[in-house]
C-alpha cells in the first residue's frame, strides 16, 4: 500500500521551500487573483515559475488554487491568465465555480482539476458528480466522519482530506458571515474572520461559540492511509513558513511509523489545543480560541523549528559513470533514481606522468555534492590510456552534470493548450412573463394558511413537512443542503416521487445528481453558487431548469446570467450566514429546541435554525426589497424565505411586495445587491 501524498500549503517562497525541504509530495500555493486566501502573499507569474521549478526540483507536484467564484466581467481576464499559470508549470488547479472548471476544461483539457473543499462536497454521489464534471480530485468537506470516508474513498475518484490545520465553524463554500456583515466575501478569497471575534450563546459567557479548535488526525493517519485517502493536506497558506515545516515533518513522521512531536506541533501554532471531533463523530470540546499562552510557546520555538529547513534535503541518488579518451572530450553520463539521463562534455585529458585518474579519486570529486538534493551512489570510470583530470576539471563536470539534471527534473508538464477565445454560451429567447412567487416555508402551519391562500405562486416544502401534504405541481420539494446519510435520502426522494412529487430543488452537487436519477425536474438553490454565465450554462447541461443566483451579487449584473438560463434572487428573509455541523447553542448550554440564536459584541441576536443534522445562522436584519423592486424587475422569479413568519405576517409582506409598498421594517437590510456584493 503506497504513501498518501503530504501536501503542503505556501504563501510565501520561504514556505514552499521549508514544505520542500521537509518531506511534502505537493504543495499548493495561490497566484495574487483567484485565491480564497487574499490575504497571503501569493505569487506572481514570474514567482510561480519559480515555484513550478523548485517543486518539480524535488519531484513533488505544484497546485494552483483558483477556487473563488468569479464573474461574467473577470472571465475573459482569468482565460488570459489561466494559459500563462499553466505554461508556467503548474500541475494541477483546485477549483471552486463550475464556470472556471467548464473554462479550463476547454482550454487545457488534459490540466488535472481538483474540487476544491469551497464546492462543499460531503457525500457519494456529491464526488462523482464532479468527476462527471471533470475533476479527477475531490477535496472533502472537513465536517466528514471516518464512516463517511470510508464510501467515500471507495469511489473511482482521488481524495483529497484536510489533516492538520484550522477548521471553520462554517462548511466551507456555504459561509457568506463576513460579506454580509463586513463586504469581505470568503468566497472572493477576503474572509474578514468575523467567527473568531467575541460571541456567545444565551445562557453561557463562552466568548468563543463560533471559533473552533485546529484540526489534527495526525495520530489518525494510518487509518485514513487504510481507508484510501489520495491526499493528506495541512491548511495553512496564511501561516509561518515554521508552521509548514513542522506539520510536514509531523506527518512523515507518522507516515515512516515513528512518533511525531505534537507538542512542537501545538506549539507552533492552535487555539487551544487541537480536535479531532468530526472524524470520530464525538464533537466534543471542539471550541477553543487564540489564547496568549499559544502565541507565546509558538515565539519560543520557531528557531528551532527554522534549523530544520535551511539546507536542501537529499532526496535522491546520482550514478556517475566517467570516459577519457586520447585527444577526446571527457564524456560523463549521470542519472538520477527517477530516470534522468545527461551526457557532459569535459575538457581534454592529459597523459598522466605519475598517478592516472582512478575511480576512487573520482569518486571524491563527484561525491562533492553537498547543497543539492543529490547524494553519489554509484561511480564509474573507463581509462584505458592512462589519463588524468584535474580537481577543477572533475569538479567542473560535476557541476554541470548537477545543472542538466536540475533541468531535466525542472521539465514542465506537457500540457496542449487551446487557443481558442472563451466558450460561445447559447442566448435563450426570454419571454416575458409575470414574475413568478417561489415561497419557502419551514412550518406545516405556513403551508397549510399558503395553501388556502396563494393560488398563484409556488410553495417551496422541506422535505421533514412532505410526508404531510398531498403533491401538486405547484408544490416543490426543497433539498436539505446537508445530506446526512446519503442512501436514506435517495429513499426519501424516490419516495415523495412514487407519492407525485415533481419538482425538486437543488442545493448541492449530489441533488443534481440524485434528483435527475430519479426523475425530477431540477431548479438550482442558492447554494450552488452562480455567479457568472457559463456557471449558469454548465448548470443548464446537468439539467437543471433554472437558477437561484448567489446573494453575494450586486442586483445590476444578475441580467447576464437570465440571459442564459431563466434566474431568481433571493428577495425576501433572513439571509443565511453559515451552515453549521455542529450546534454551538447545544454544545454550550444543551439543546433549547425553539427560540435559539447567538449574539454578537455588541448585543446583536443572530437566529440559529435548527435543521436536525444541520444548523443555518441568519442575519439579524431581516432582507426586504418590496421599495426597490425595480431593480429586479428582468428576473424570472423572486424568491422568500419564510422562517417564523405568522400567516397574517405572509399575507402582509406578499402585499407589499405585490403592490411596491414602501413601509420598511425597522431591521431592514438590502443585503449585497446595491453595496459590498461583487460584479
Amino acid at each position: 500500500m503506497r504513501n498518501p501524498e503530504i501536501l503542503a500549503p505556501a504563501g510565501t517562497m520561504e514556505a514552499l521551500i521549508a514544505a520542500l525541504r521537509c518531506g511534502a509530495d505537493a504543495v499548493y500555493v495561490g497566484a495574487k487573483d483567484y485565491s480564497a486566501r487574499n490575504s497571503a502573499v501569493n505569487f506572481d507569474l514570474p514567482a510561480l515559475e519559480q515555484a513550478c521549478k523548485l517543486c518539480h526540483l524535488y519531484h513533488a507536484k505544484l497546485h494552483l488554487t483558483v477556487n473563488t467564484l468569479l464573474t461574467d466581467s473577470e472571465l475573459e481576464n482569468f482565460q488570459m491568465f489561466i494559459r500563462q499559470a499553466v505554461e508556467s508549470g503548474i500541475d494541477a488547479c483546485i477549483v471552486q465555480d463550475l464556470g472556471v472548471l467548464k473554462i479550463i476544461n476547454s482550454i487545457i483539457p488534459d490540466l488535472p482539476l481538483h474540487a476544491s473543499t469551497q464546492m462543499s462536497i460531503h457525500t457519494c454521489e456529491g464526488a462523482l458528480q464532479a468527476k462527471k464534471l471533470g475533476c479527477s480530485r475531490v477535496v472533502l468537506a472537513r465536517e466528514l466522519s471516518c464512516e463517511d470516508l470510508k464510501l467515500i474513498c471507495k469511489l473511482p475518484v482521488e481524495t483529497e482530506v484536510f489533516v492538520h490545520g484550522a477548521t471553520c465553524m462554517s462548511v466551507s463554500g456555504q459561509c457568506h458571515f463576513s460579506s454580509i456583515v463586513g463586504g469581505r466575501s470568503a468566497n472572493r478569497g477576503k474572509c474578514g474572520q468575523a467567527c473568531r471575534l467575541p460571541w456567545h450563546t444565551p445562557e453561557g459567557n463562552y466568548l468563543s461559540a463560533l471559533s473552533l479548535k485546529d484540526l489534527s488526525l495526525v495520530k489518525h493517519v494510518n487509518l485514513l492511509k487504510q481507508i484510501g485517502v489520495d491526499s493528506f493536506k495541512i491548511e495553512g497558506r496564511m501561516k509561518r513558513p515554521e508552521y509548514v515545516a513542522c506539520a510536514v515533518t509531523a506527518l512523515r513522521m507518522a507516515l515512516n511509523g515513528e512518533q511525531p512531536d505534537m507538542k512542537l506541533l501545538q506549539s507552533v501554532f492552535s487555539r487551544s489545543g487541537f480536535t479531532d471531533g468530526y472524524f470520530t463523530g464525538k464533537k466534543q470540546a471542539m471550541f477553543g480560541y487564540r489564547r496568549k499562552e499559544d502565541v507565546l510557546a509558538g515565539q519560543q520555538v520557531f528557531s528551532k523549528i527554522q534549523a530544520s529547513y535551511q539546507k536542501p534535503r537529499v532526496i535522491t541518488e546520482l550514478d556517475f559513470s566517467l570516459k577519457l579518451q586520447k585527444e577526446q572530450p571527457a564524456l560523463l553520463q549521470v542519472s538520477d533514481r527517477q530516470g534522468n539521463h545527461a551526457m557532459i562534455q569535459g575538457a581534454v585529458p592529459e597523459l598522466a606522468e605519475k598517478m592516472p585518474l582512478q575511480t576512487e579519486g573520482l569518486k571524491k570529486y563527484l561525491q562533492k555534492l553537498g547543497g543539492t538534493i543529490y547524494q553519489c551512489r554509484e561511480v564509474k570510470l573507463e581509462n584505458p590510456d592512462d589519463l588524468i583530470l584535474s580537481a577543477s576539471q572533475c569538479n567542473a563536470l560535476r557541476r554541470d552534470a548537477v545543472e542538466q539534471i536540475n533541468a531535466l527534473r525542472q521539465k514542465k508538464p506537457n500540457y496542449q493548450i487551446s487557443e481558442n477565445n472563451l466558450l460561445i454560451i447559447p442566448k435563450r429567447t426570454i419571454q416575458k412573463n409575470s414574475i413568478q412567487k417561489r415561497l419557502h416555508i419551514r412550518t406545516a402551519l405556513q403551508m397549510e394558511y399558503l395553501l388556502k391562500n396563494s393560488k398563484n405562486n409556488i410553495i417551496c416544502l422541506p422535505l421533514f413537512l412532505a410526508e404531510k401534504f398531498q403533491p401538486n405541481l405547484s408544490i416543490w420539494l426543497e433539498s436539505p443542503r446537508i445530506i446526512a446519510n446519503e442512501v436514506n435520502y435517495q429513499k426519501k426522494l424516490q419516495h415523495f416521487y412514487q407519492k407525485g412529487y415533481r419538482h425538486l430543488i437543488c442545493h448541492n452537487l449530489a441533488d443534481i445528481k440524485i434528483g435527475k436519477k430519479i426523475g425530477f425536474v431540477l431548479h438550482g438553490g442558492f447554494g450552488l453558487n452562480c455567479t457568472n454565465s457559463v456557471t449558469a450554462y454548465c448548470l443548464q447541461e446537468q439539467g437543471l431548469q433554472d437558477i437561484t443566483a448567489s446573494y453575494e451579487l450586486r442586483a445590476k449584473v444578475l441580467k447576464k446570467l437570465t440571459q442564459v438560463l431563466p434566474c431568481g434572487v433571493f428577495l425576501y428573509g433572513r439571509l443565511p450566514m453559515m451552515l453549521l455541523r455542529l450546534c454551538p447553542i447545544k454544545a454550550q448550554d444543551g439543546c433549547r429546541h425553539k427560540n435559539c440564536f447567538l449574539i454578537d459584541r455588541t448585543g446583536r441576536k443572530f437566529p440559529l435554525l435548527c435543521n436536525s443534522e444541520y444548523q443555518e445562522l441568519l442575519n439579524s436584519e431581516l432582507l426586504f426589497l418590496a421599495d426597490k423592486l425595480q431593480d429586479f424587475l428582468n428576473l424570472d422569479y423572486w424568491d422568500f424565505y419564510f422562517t417564523e413568519e405568522t400567516s397574517e405576517q405572509i399575507q402582509e409582506i406578499l402585499n407589499a411586495y405585490e403592490n411596491h409598498v414602501k413601509k420598511i421594517p425597522a431591521n431592514r437590510t438590502n443585503g449585497l445587491y446595491f453595496k459590498g456584493g461583487f460584479i
